[in-house]
């Protein structure tokens, strides 16, 4: 008998009852599916607006410094403009002295708006006064003209490739500049970004530094010792905890809480069709009790099948998954100009965390399965 119970394998009840193992293992898959492609979904509305106002500092840093300039002392706007933004490149020289700083370059930004599927958010574009730096700046953040041409004069931008899609033919893109204002040149970046060229009349004097990548250099104290106030200040923490802010919670809460209400739908769902599969094991549990198989055998060799079944499943689910998010990517996100990464290693602890609760609950129906094992003699 010891002979037998060491060939007591999962393996032959799969291979002899292919439907119920297959109807079991496409649940799954689908119990996947729903809960990846909803974080993927929920991804849909926070990765662009990472994008745009998160990622970017992670090259950049936004300043505005109090340059003692005001423009009651000039006879003019235009010396006020001038003086302002002289001062401010005298600020660059400084800033390009430090640490992790690459170059440095005095603009005055406008706003883009970014749609998502679900709010909009407005992100920088840069306006510099000279051509040569708007090549500086895209060279910078890795990207390239794709089509059209550098800005030339006052008034010429250069947009993301994204951004184009994400306000095709809504002619809203532009809404928030002066009316002297065009776009001459396309680029593709990892980010959704702009620059251009500064009309003369701009007088929102800022400093924008450009950083090492991932750099965590602060530069504050080092304006603050040259006697320099900032008004302003963003990097890549203070850009994330602005977006938290506007967005009332991170979104890994909002993914993490999701996640679980609706796999807890779900799971009620699988749960059932679980325990009809073990319901149905019934009598031949009671077979193999009757030829002197133990209880503790019987269940281990149920929790095999069950985690085979399971992690079928989920091996199969995974695949259909990135399938589902590539396709949604391409027809549905792309044209319109958002990008998600449709490879969520964040997701996959989630449901994991789910499958391991769909499992252990499934021991439930297991262990009164076993309870109820009776021998053939004891049926008759």
């Amino acid at each position: 008998m010891s002979k037998s119970r060491s060939k007591l394998s999962p393996w032959p009840y799969i291979r002899n009852n292919r439907v119920r193992s297959t109807v079991l293992v496409i649940s799954l898959a689908m119990f996947m599916v729903m809960i990846y492609m909803m974080n993927y979904i929920i991804g849909g509305t926070n990765e662009p607006f990472r994008a745009c106002t998160v990622d970017p500092m992670t090259r950049l840093r936004f300043i505005t410094p109090d340059v003692g300039v005001n423009d009651e002392e000039f006879e003019s706007s235009e010396a006020y403009l001038k003086a302002a933004w002289e001062r401010v490149d005298n600020v660059a020289e400084l800033v390009k002295k430090e640490k992790g700083v690459k170059d440095a370059k005095t603009f005055s930004p406008q706003y883009i708006n970014l749609n998502a599927f679900i709010g909009q958010m407005g992100f920088p574009s840069y306006l510099f006064r000279k051509a040569e730096d708007c090549q500086d700046f895209i060279d910078h953040m890795g990207a390239k003209l794709v089509s059209g041409r550098m800005p030339e004069k006052p008034g010429e931008l250069l947009v993301e490739k994204k951004v184009i899609n994400n306000h095709n033919g809504d002619n809203t893109m532009l809404q928030n500049f002066g009316r002297n204002y065009e776009v001459v040149g396309v680029v593709e970046s990892p980010y959704y970004l702009s620059c251009g060229i500064a009309q003369p009349a701009e007088n929102n004097v800022n400093l924008l530094a450009f950083v090492e990548p991932d750099s965590k250099v602060d530069l504050r104290p080092a304006l603050e010792k040259a006697g320099y106030s900032i008004y302003y200040y963003e990097d890549e923490q203070i850009a994330e905890e602005d977006l938290v802010q506007s967005m009332g919670g991170t979104f890994d809460e909002v993914q993490t809480l999701f996640t679980a209400v609706s796999g807890t739908l779900l799971m009620i769902c699988v749960s059932v069709v679980l325990a009809m599969h073990i319901k149905d094991r019934h009598n031949e549990w009671c077979l193999l009790n009757s030829i002197g198989f133990k209880t503790g055998e019987i269940y281990f060799l149920a929790l095999k099948e069950l985690l085979i079944c399971v992690v079928t499943g989920f091996v199969l689910g995974s695949v259909l998954s990135y399938g589902g998010c590539f396709l949604m990517e391409k027809l549905l996100y792309n044209p319109i100009g958002i990008s998600i990464r449709v490879l969520r290693p964040q997701a996959l602890p989630r449901v994991m965390a789910v499958f391991a609760a769909l499992v252990g609950i499934a021991q439930i129906s297991l262990f009164n399965g076993m309870r109820k094992i009776q021998t053939i003699d004891s049926i008759e």
